[in-house]
């Protein structure tokens, strides 16, 4: 088959890599002058910048997999660096767990919210091998439908839900937990549970190398923006296929964001245009900037609750990447959703004054030492696994994925983070190869 893969992503990617593998005739097709999407790395007055995904974990069983065939595995490293923490009332506690248990022994909740998270521990040992962080489609859970900061609030307690789980999604995620769907917590906890080796990863030539490694092995076009998907039925003598900008291919693998795909496909089948309308994301900016070594203490990362700050969300000093020189590192800053979406349009220099004044506050040590280098603008950050987007994309893949041969393909789908783009990509490759 003559295949189409929109959007070079690692999700797209990584699915076209296995169509190709299969025996068809793959193209894929991207917007941007790079491939990556997320994985994105830039260079700024000699320093390397990760500009989306910041970290990998020991654990991403696939990424290691694929690492292997590319002949990239002996790029990944840990990160050797100072334990992260999070702000509470003006006060860094650490905290960097890589197993469960662990978390137990914060000092940023009371004893009697310690007691709650283990009775909360050994009841979803119960359910740890239903359900899986990167498909959340997989495994059927009572609170799908709620929220995350609500249900923890009930089976644990509001401080525990204001001071980890919701600091915890707004790390990862920008926006808070009353969005997220409980299901993604509890699969979070379950797969602590299943897996240690919850250390953080890197690739030596930063995020960039899998996406580069991977688009050196098949068919890329680079600043090449799709406008128009059709289906085109069968006809007299013609196989039904997929129009791209007036060009027929066999099948199309839409690997973009939600509302691009929408913009792009006419018609959307009624599943399709379901999933795609009803899908939201949080916004956020990256901001980055040159730090004295002499200043930027020995941290990996640093939560920061939406009660301390309204701004930034979380910090990670890079120098564990290597993103450092004899007197300076880079030390990047994601915000909050909430407060993201006014500064998307405002001008770099007053995104770094208000990001340097908010640092500054929070940790006084820091005034007049942060240098801006470089803001990224992400409008489509993070999908959002919200109560009722979880469930209704779980139906789609068992009716509605694969309507007139266009295959919706990305973390929205149910894959979080850089494994769960992956395992998507793959998926859809072998949905693709099994029903053709």
């Amino acid at each position: 088959m003559r295949i189409a893969v929109v959007g070079a992503g690692i999700s797209g990617l990584t699915c076209a890599f296995r169509l190709q593998q299969q025996g068809h005739r793959v193209r894929v097709l991207e917007a941007e002058p790079e491939v990556g999407g997320r994985m994105a790395t830039t260079h700024v007055e000699g320093f390397p910048i990760d500009t989306g995904v910041n970290l990998l974990l020991a654990n991403y069983e696939r990424l290691h997999a694929l690492s292997e065939e590319l002949g990239i595995a002996d790029q990944l490293f840990d990160f050797h660096s100072g334990a992260g923490g999070i702000l509470r009332d003006h006060e860094l506690n650490s905290f960097t767990p890589s197993h469960v248990f662990e978390i137990l022994g914060y000092r940023g909740v009371s004893f009697v919210s310690r007691m709650r998270l283990i009775r909360y521990f050994f009841r979803a040992f119960r359910f740890s091998s239903a359900l899986d962080f990167f498909d959340l489609s997989v495994g059927d859970d009572p609170d799908t439908d709620r929220d995350a900061y609500t249900a923890a609030s009930e089976q644990l307690g509001e401080e525990v839900a204001a001071y980890i789980v919701d600091p915890f999604v707004r790390t990862f995620h920008f926006h808070g937990a009353r969005q997220m769907s409980m299901k993604y917590f509890d699969a979070l906890v379950a797969l602590f549970l299943r897996k240690d080796n919850f250390k953080p990863q890197g690739f030596k030539g930063f995020m960039q190398t899998l996406p580069r490694a991977l688009a050196e092995q098949l068919d890329v076009h680079t600043a090449s923006p799709v406008s128009l998907i059709r289906p085109s039925p069968a006809e007299v003598g013609v196989e039904a296929g997929v129009e791209v900008d007036g060009e027929r291919f066999d099948a199309v693998v839409l690997a973009v964001p939600a509302p691009i795909a929408l913009a792009s496909l006419a018609p959307p089948s009624a599943d399709q245009l379901e999933v795609l309308s009803q899908t939201t994301y949080a916004p956020t900016l990256s901001v980055s900037f040159r730090c004295p070594l002499s200043v930027a203490e020995d941290f990996e990362g640093i939560w920061i609750p939406y009660h301390e700050s309204a701004l930034v969300s979380e910090c990670s000093n890079e120098t564990c990447k290597g993103a450092s020189n004899d007197t300076a590192c880079v030390i990047n800053f994601g915000l909050h959703t909430e407060a993201a979406a006014a500064w998307l349009e405002r001008p770099d220099e007053e995104v770094f004054e208000a990001v340097a004044a908010e640092w500054s506050r929070l940790f006084p040590r820091y005034r007049d030492a942060l240098e801006g280098l470089h803001v990224k603008r992400w409008p489509l950050a993070m999908p959002i696994y919200g109560p009722g987007h979880v469930e209704r994309v779980r139906r789609f893949w068992g009716r509605g994925q694969g309507d007139g041969r266009v295959y919706l393909c990305g973390d929205y789908l149910n894959h979080p983070w850089v494994e769960g783009s992956i395992r998507c990509g793959e998926k859809v490759a072998a949905m693709i190869d099994s029903t053709h």
